[in-house]
């Protein structure tokens, strides 16, 4: 077995790779850091060394990979595995936050492309960067998945596992697999087990449910607390982290202290194949266009109003609209002065018998986008306003807002001068607002309802349909 370098393979070295394979970082870290100080800087011993450091993907590890590498190059410039996996990793990471790391890895490619531009190792660091090594965490779902996918059943599969550890003690690939296998096989972790074993597929189904209860919540406009039901859904997830941590944290406390061989014939971690790829790439879609999807449903509707096509009829209950009345020219000048929305329309209307001083029935208001209006706010003024006249408010109710929706709201009074009583229904919805004041001498509420609703109904169209 040669080095690339030439030389022959050190044993430290060969343990290294082992245990850097195995997922043993520490380890691996620990017995090449050995092999440099008893035989002196191998550029093998530099590769995995920083390959360890870098595969626990930490800020602080990644400085000390690259201290490795470099050191690594400047006792052999030009080893071609330590240029490929140097330039792999520089270019790997974030140019914002690592400017000079990015670019010496491209100097490093730039290097290799001169020494043997037709290597495997410069092909490799002019195409896909060189992969991590496996996590602890990837390796422990890999080999706890493979055993729960055999159709073994859990509590079995733990006592094997457990039966493997102890024949390799010091094995921690082997201690964790066990330790997670016994966490597992408790009758409670059923819903990880599903998890661990199918997590692309969880994914997808997750998040088929996810943006469907919030393409619900958002069509019939539920309360938006519902969501919270998206942690129910994801507790399995949830569960499954759980124990896969808390296997790990225990799996070493039955080691060892001293450090010895792990178990031969460890296999090594599959890449993500292209099915699995495709499904998590749907899961993100899903996710992503139900949560553009809702948002734009959202605010089309937060903006959306009612549009009317006003015109007040020119008779109401067999009166004639007045064409002028003083009373009318006090609520013009009243709507004149108002700040209305645009593009908008007034409703202003006096029904009633020719020269009388006070009109039956009188409609004020306007039409247009009142979209961030809520109408609970504005249906209150016109009594706000009588009363500031002194008028004495005799009655006040909510009525029912009919087919054309909002709010009404509904009272009777005296004006301060002590005159006939009166009766009014304010209205308010996102596209109109208006009052309906009638005279309550003799007339039920009910009445006073049905009047305003009546005339509301003829004053206002919805859509684009021709005014009454």
């Amino acid at each position: 077995m040669q080095e690339t370098s030439g030389q022959s393979v050190l044993p430290e070295y060969e343990r290294a790779e082992r245990l850097l394979r195995a997922g043993e970082l520490k380890a691996a870290r620990a017995e090449a850091t050995t092999g440099l100080d008893e035989h002196g800087p191998r550029p093998g011993l530099y590769l995995v060394l920083a390959r360890a450091h870098e595969a626990e993907d930490d800020d602080d590890h990644d400085a000390e990979a690259e201290r490795a590498y470099r050191a690594g190059l400047d006792a052999h410039p030009d080893d071609l595995d330590l240029l490929a996996a140097y330039a792999a990793f520089g270019q790997a990471c974030d140019g914002l936050e690592h400017p000079g790391r990015q670019s010496r890895g491209r100097a490093a490619a730039e290097r290799l492309a001169e020494l043997a531009p037709d290597s495997p190792q410069a092909r490799q660091a002019g195409g896909a960067p060189v992969p991590r090594p496996p996590s602890e965490a990837q390796i422990q779902r890999h080999d706890a998945r493979t055993v729960l996918l055999t159709g073994v059943a859990p509590t079995a599969a733990a006592e094997e596992a457990a039966q493997a550890a102890a024949a390799w003690p010091h094995d921690r690939r082997l201690a964790v697999r066990a330790a997670t296998l016994a966490e597992l096989a408790r009758p409670v972790a059923a819903p990880a087990r599903v998890v661990l074993s199918h997590p692309y597929a969880v994914a997808l189904l997750l998040a088929v449910a996810a943006s469907a209860l919030l393409l619900t919540v958002t069509a019939f406009e539920l309360p938006s607390w519902l969501l919270l039901a998206v942690f129910l859904l994801s507790a399995p997830v949830r569960q499954e982290r759980t124990l896969l941590r808390r296997a790990r944290r225990r799996a070493p406390a039955g080691l060892p202290v001293e450090h010895r061989e792990p178990a031969p014939g460890a296999p090594d971690i599959p890449p993500v194949s292209s099915r699995q790829k495709a499904v998590a790439a749907c899961a993100a879609l899903v996710l992503v266009a139900s949560a553009v999807g809702s948002a734009a449903w959202s605010y089309s509707r937060s903006v959306a109003y009612p549009h009317y096509a006003a015109a007040v009829p020119r008779t109401f209950h067999g009166l004639p609209q007045l064409g002028d009345s003083p009373v009318l020219n006090i609520y013009a000048a009243l709507l004149s002065q108002e700040s209305m929305p645009r593009p908008t329309d007034r409703l202003l209307a006096a029904y009633g018998e020719e020269g009388s001083a006070q009109p039956a029935v009188l409609l004020f208001g306007f039409t247009g986008d009142l979209h961030d209006v809520e109408p609970a706010d504005v249906t209150g003024v016109f009594r706000e306003g009588i009363e500031m006249t002194g008028a004495q408010v005799t009655g006040a109710w909510r009525a029912a807002p009919g087919e054309l929706g909002g709010r009404v709201q509904c009272l009777t009074f005296r004006s301060f001068l002590k005159g006939a009583p009166q009766g009014a229904c304010t209205w308010a919805d996102r596209g109109s607002f208006g009052t309906v004041l009638v005279s309550a001498e003799g007339v039920s509420h009910a009445d006073i309802e049905r009047t305003a609703a009546e005339l509301r109904r003829k004053t206002l169209t919805p859509g684009d349909a021709g005014a009454v």
